[in-house]
């Protein structure tokens, strides 16, 4: 009887460390990856907050080359938001990605971000993404195929 209960235990176990891996694999992808950071973007300008303050947040998910320019006195000049490439956003805005296209540590995709047809919407923006791979983990490096020059 012990060893039934053992095996038992063992087998849920392993199916939940299974559950997680793949939970963190599907999280992984860049198009996934991108999207977490757009949610939590978009929140956060709701909130009236600027998410460029969060520094170390921010760097969880853009390159180390990116976030040189963010942190730098050029992204000041700027005028827009780099991450909407506007000025103004909607606050009803959803996140739609395509899949990516991966090459090596490189991956481009497509970022939709929209209303809801339920809801009225100022308008909608469609977003290139660039995303790198930087210690293992997928990073935002490029939006719309903008030049940064810092």
């Amino acid at each position: 009887m012990i060893k039934v209960k053992l095996f038992a235990f063992t087998l849920v176990l392993c199916v939940l460390a299974n559950i997680s891996t793949i939970s963190a694999k599907a999280v992984d992808t860049p198009d996934q990856t991108a999207k977490s950071f757009y949610v939590w973007y978009l929140a956060e300008l709701n909130k009236d907050k600027f998410p460029i303050d969060r520094k170390q947040t921010m760097n969880k998910s853009i390159s180390k080359r990116l976030s040189h320019w963010v942190y730098s006195p050029a992204y000041e000049e700027y005028g827009a938001d780099y991450f909407i490439d506007a000025q103004d956003y909607d606050e009803n805005w959803q996140v739609a990605t395509t899949k990516a296209v991966i090459k090596g540590n490189k991956a481009t995709f497509k970022l939709l971000l929209a209303a809801p047809r339920s809801k009225p919407s100022k308008f909608k923006q469609t977003l290139r993404i660039k995303m790198v791979k930087e210690g293992g983990t997928w990073k935002i490096d490029s939006v719309n195929n903008r030049e940064l020059s810092a």
